[in-house]
């Protein structure tokens, strides 16, 4: 990640204290609607974070951020994951930690590998990547973070949330 994105989102995160997940998540969606998502949903607090159809396929993603490089997942994450994989969709887990270097782990989903409130480590979730998920937004995320990052920080959640109203692909749950 570029010096500057990554300095952005960390002055965010002081920004935004706990809001700061929701914020991500919220750029992610930007950064997919940015990268042709035929559409999507973003969830701001029940269910999957985010569901989207891009190139034709159906995604489920749980988003996560991390300060301690690890992430934990609850009952009710792991079941929603499971229902959209049940439904057809392709479901994963997304994490950016938080060091300069880290880039999106878009770790797939398999049921039963994963134990609810137990600890992983963003390595451990390495060998589940999809890199052709994580390439569609190897570029819009930063853009995405770059251009609205300042007016997150400044007005939170509503300022992205007009961003997104603004893709024709966009649904809000």
């Amino acid at each position: 990640m570029k010096l500057e994105v990554h300095e952005r989102l960390k002055t965010l995160s002081g920004a935004s204290d706990k809001e700061y997940g929701k914020l991500v998540q919220k750029l992610l969606a930007i950064a997919f609607l940015e990268a042709g998502a035929e559409s999507l949903t973003d969830r701001g607090t029940q269910g999957i974070d985010l569901e989207l159809v891009i190139k034709g396929k159906a995604r489920a993603l749980e988003v996560k951020t991390s300060e301690s490089g690890s992430v934990s997942l609850g009952k009710k994450d792991l079941e929603g994951l499971a229902a959209r994989e049940d439904g057809g969709a392709r479901a994963y887990v997304a994490v950016l930690g938080n060091r300069f270097l880290d880039e999106w782990t878009f770790a797939r989903f398999f049921k039963g590998e994963l134990q609810p409130s137990q600890s992983y480590s963003i390595t451990q979730l390495r060998p589940y990547r999809d890199h052709d998920l994580e390439r569609t937004v190897a570029k819009t995320f930063p853009e995405a973070v770059l251009k609205h990052a300042d007016a997150a920080a400044s007005r939170g959640q509503t300022a992205l949330d007009q961003v997104l109203a603004s893709y024709p692909a966009f649904k809000r749950a």
